[in-house]
């Protein structure tokens, strides 16, 4: 399935106007990857191998996204993290630009600041991907965009077209992700697909309010967010969770432990920095 940029909805029109899709991964996993997602060639010149010297400034660039993104959170990635569970088994996908093409704002966050550094790409967004042992299933490990820091040049929707280019890049078949019930990024992944929960709660993770979901990928509910005229749904559940209720949180990790099947169906802002997730009994 391809997709030309005329079916686009024009936010995303000019994203791939005026950005360069790029890709760090192995050269030995290229095989296993569709390096023209939706029909969008990757330049050879924008697939960075993270065993080689040449990866060293974009590499750079990932770690101030994830800073952007998750410094405040406790989940900051030191650099063999990501070069371990991401850069080599798995994939980074992302949009950029020449440092030349950024403003000021953009230069100082990502420190490249001057002319010597004008011909450095700078990687603006990152989906962090691991495949599963479980055929065609991959775990979204992080997603990050420079909107997180940019005030004066945001590319609004940058985080979507990532993540649903990256999905299609690796071939993904159920994509598995953790994230946390106070996380403004929920419906984000949502737009893209159902997410079946999987728990509700996880002693496990840093945060224990963490829960992890599984998209079954669909080509067409991939792409239905990028395309003009898209809305996500504003009613309809069978129940909710508020994510400044720990007792409610803790009481649905027990009901789905004893067999309870529940996918998020949206998310609803309330007051003050909390959000009401509203979930459908599952199929």
């Amino acid at each position: 399935m391809d997709l030309s940029a005329s079916e686009l909805a024009p936010k995303y029109q000019r994203i791939l106007a005026s950005c360069e899709p790029y890709l760090v991964t192995y050269p030995g996993n290229h095989g296993a990857l569709d390096l023209c997602p939706f029909g969008l060639p990757i330049a050879p010149e924008r697939i960075y191998d993270p065993t080689t010297m040449r990866s060293r400034e974009v590499i750079d660039g990932l770690h101030h996204l994830d800073a952007f993104s998750f410094g405040g959170q406790e989940m900051l990635m030191p650099r063999w993290v990501l070069f371990d569970c991401g850069e080599f088994p798995g994939i980074v996908f992302g949009f950029g630009r020449r440092a030349s093409e950024l403003g000021d704002e953009l230069r100082r966050a990502y420190d490249v600041i001057g002319p010597s550094y004008n011909d450095v790409f700078v990687p603006l967004s990152m989906w962090v991907a691991i495949r599963c042992a479980e055929d065609g299933a991959w775990f979204g490990h992080n997603l990050s965009s420079s909107n997180y820091v940019a005030q004066t040049e945001p590319l609004s929707g940058l985080g979507t077209i990532t993540k649903s280019y990256g999905v299609k890049l690796a071939g993904v078949v159920k994509q598995y992700g953790a994230t946390q019930w106070a996380s403004t990024s929920i419906n984000l992944h949502l737009a893209l697909g159902d997410m079946n929960l999987l728990n509700a709660y996880t002693p496990a993770h840093t945060h224990v309010e963490t829960f992890t979901y599984r998209i079954d990928v669909d080509d067409e509910r991939l792409v239905a967010p990028l395309r003009p005229g898209w809305r996500r749904p504003v009613d309809g559940g069978d129940r909710y969770v508020d994510s400044d209720d720990p007792g409610a949180i803790r009481a649905l990790q027990d009901e789905i432990e004893q067999g309870a099947r529940l996918h998020l169906h949206r998310v609803e802002r309330k007051q003050g920095h909390a959000q009401r997730l509203w979930m459908l009994w599952a199929k």
